[in-house]
């Protein structure tokens, strides 16, 4: 909503239309009134239009500077948004790694579990594969084996 607004710089009254509050244009105007007696006071033969012309090019230059500063600003927030999608892109490819090799590592157990227990048929005891060639070492050490000899007789 538009707001008629009255405001008085350098000794002058402004009427101005504007859609901002009298409070925020009082400090505008307060600003720019100090500015310009500033600039005044450090060259006094300067005229009340040079002033404002000066007072005007250093607000442009601030204006400026402050755009260049913003789409610096948002340049870099996209490069840190960007960062922030491939990194989410890179963890989500690891969960679904890290899943695919616990699926493996499982399917391995399960494999080695296969590979390393033997069910005897006998008496249905459920040993292990290294227990059982331990098994089949000793008795095979204290049964020994001679090699046939030939006697002289």
């Amino acid at each position: 909503m538009k707001n008629k607004l009255k405001i008085k710089v350098f000794g002058r009254n402004y009427t101005l239309v504007s859609e901002e509050t009298q409070v925020y244009t009082d400090k505008l105007a307060s600003a720019l009134d100090n500015k310009l007696r500033q600039i005044l006071k450090a060259s006094p033969s300067l005229s009340i239009t040079d002033a404002a012309v000066l007072a005007s090019l250093e607000a442009y230059d601030e204006l400026s500077k402050a755009r260049s500063n913003i789409e610096n600003i948002r340049s870099q927030i996209k490069g840190y948004v960007d960062d922030a999608a491939r990194s989410k892109n890179d963890a989500d490819n690891c969960r679904k790694r890290i899943f695919e090799l616990e699926r493996q590592v499982k399917s391995l157990e399960d494999e080695l579990e296969k590979r390393t227990v033997v069910k005897r048929v006998p008496d249905d005891e459920v040993i292990n594969a290294k227990d059982l060639i331990s098994q089949e070492i000793d008795a095979a050490l204290k049964s020994p084996v001679y090699p046939d000899r030939k006697t002289d007789l």
